[in-house]
């Protein structure tokens, strides 16, 4: 043992432990603790607690992990159960509440008479009805048609009747009127009366009209100028394609009808101006408000705020390219239908060639969704299809590769064959309810050069 006190070794042990001590400092208080039990007990116990430690350290960390493996798997859990929660709402949603269908994805038949309504609704989609709603509100009749996929619970076609508390003025299906005071409304005249414009200087509104009329697949693009500084107010285009010779006539009996829709269409509009080529030559035609008045048999600034007068314009200027399927009026002079006493399957559709170029083929395709039917025509000898003579097709149940239920709707389109031997594509196309028997009447016109044009 040596002869350093117990008293300076203990002072030294901490700074022993922590190696902070010199070697000489070391070996004396080693040869101290050999023979001092005393100073040997004091050591141990300075070093426990850095065991004690460790230890602890040690124990925490593990129930850290541990702390953090359960919340792992509950958030693991809990996103599960959300997930399956929102799977399970969907589904319910999809497949028990379903959603409203677009009405450009249904057909109908109505019979309205005083109070009473009678609808049948065919999903042309591969939709199910799942509930007709009906409601009203002062002879403004709103029906909402509710569709899940479709199933043996739920099929394409639903009937309902509705009894209204007064005289029923106006249907609804969806976002579109279809009926008023008597009368079918076309899809276009809908549109149009929704997207009604006050005033001219509204430029974003007036080209919702001409977007309702699809004006610009006709006549290609344009640029405006409006003159609003002082009445009377007009509206220019000024168009960017050079039309041909042989078009200018049927161009501007054309532009002219659209003409008397904007003048309809826009409250304080008065004048309408085209400015246009034709070959290279520069054009101007001009309409105003009085000879569109004269044209529609009223005054045209009473017919863009009232529907029927505006169902009435668009049925004599021939725009509108939809059949009204399950209507007892022609939807216009130029894109027609009619019934037929056929009793067997078969869908008519007589094209009046009216082209201005020489067509020396045609063809017709009837899409319905996802299914399509087509044919095509050429005369044996090779020879052009007479202008002004009809083109007729027939289409029977086995053109389509699934059946075509009546009241499906379907889009028509056509394409032509030059002599060379080349198809042109037809711009424009005619929606049309399909009944089986019915005979379906469209016009060809247009040339190679500027287009070839269907449904005017």
């Amino acid at each position: 043992m040596s002869k350093i006190p117990c008293e300076i070794i203990q002072d030294l042990l901490p700074s022993y432990v922590d190696e902070l001590t010199s070697d000489v400092t070391n070996r004396e208080v080693e040869a101290h603790m050999e023979g001092c039990e005393q100073c040997r007990n004091v050591f141990e116990q300075m070093k426990a607690p850095d065991i004690e430690m460790a230890d602890k350290e040690e124990k925490e960390i593990d129930f850290l992990k541990k702390t953090k493996k359960k919340h792992r798997r509950n958030l693991i859990l809990c996103v599960a159960v959300v997930w399956a929660i929102a799977v399970l709402v969907f589904g319910a949603r999809y497949y028990l509440d379903g959603q409203y269908m677009n009405t450009d994805y249904l057909s109908y038949n109505l019979d309205v008479s005083g109070t009473e309504l009678a609808v049948a609704v065919n999903s042309t989609s591969d939709q199910g009805i799942q509930n007709v709603e009906i409601n009203e509100v002062e002879g403004v009749v709103e029906i909402s048609v509710r569709c899940v996929p479709k199933s043996i619970f739920y099929q394409t076609t639903a009937e309902e009747s509705y009894m209204a508390s007064e005289t029923i003025r106006q249907v609804w299906i969806g976002d579109r009127i279809v009926w008023a005071n008597g009368e079918m409304i076309s899809p276009l005249t809908s549109r149009l009366y929704a997207v009604y414009n006050p005033y001219i200087g509204n430029m974003p509104s007036n080209g919702k009209i001409v977007n309702a009329l699809n004006m610009t697949a006709y006549t290609g693009g344009f640029t405006n100028e409006l003159q609003t500084s002082e009445e009377p107010y007009s509206w220019k285009m000024i168009f960017q394609n050079d039309f041909s010779d042989g078009r200018q006539e049927v161009l501007e009996e054309r532009l002219k009808l659209y003409a008397y829709i904007y003048l309809a269409e826009v409250g304080n509009l008065n004048e309408v101006i085209y400015d246009y080529h034709v070959d290279g030559k520069s054009k101007i035609l001009s309409v105003t408000s009085s000879e569109a008045s004269e044209y529609a048999g009223v005054d045209i600034k009473s017919v863009g705020t009232d529907i029927n007068r505006l169902e009435q314009l668009i049925r004599k200027t021939g725009l509108s390219n939809v059949v009204l399927g399950g209507a007892s009026v022609e939807s216009n002079t130029q894109v027609d239908f009619s019934h037929s006493d056929q009793t067997e399957k078969v869908l008519g559709f007589t094209v009046i060639n009216y082209a201005e170029d020489a067509v020396y083929g045609m063809g017709i395709k009837v899409d319905c969704g996802k299914i399509s039917g087509h044919q095509s025509m050429r005369e044996a000898n090779g020879e052009a299809l007479q202008n002004g003579l009809n083109v007729n097709f027939q289409l029977i149940p086995e053109d389509f590769p699934s059946e075509i239920e009546d009241g499906s709707k379907a889009t028509i389109r056509l394409s032509v064959v030059n002599q060379d031997g080349n198809t042109h594509e037809v711009q424009g196309e005619v929606y049309a309810d399909l009944f089986w028997g019915n005979q379906y009447r469209l016009n060809l016109s247009g040339n190679a050069r500027d287009g070839y044009f269907l449904g005017q």
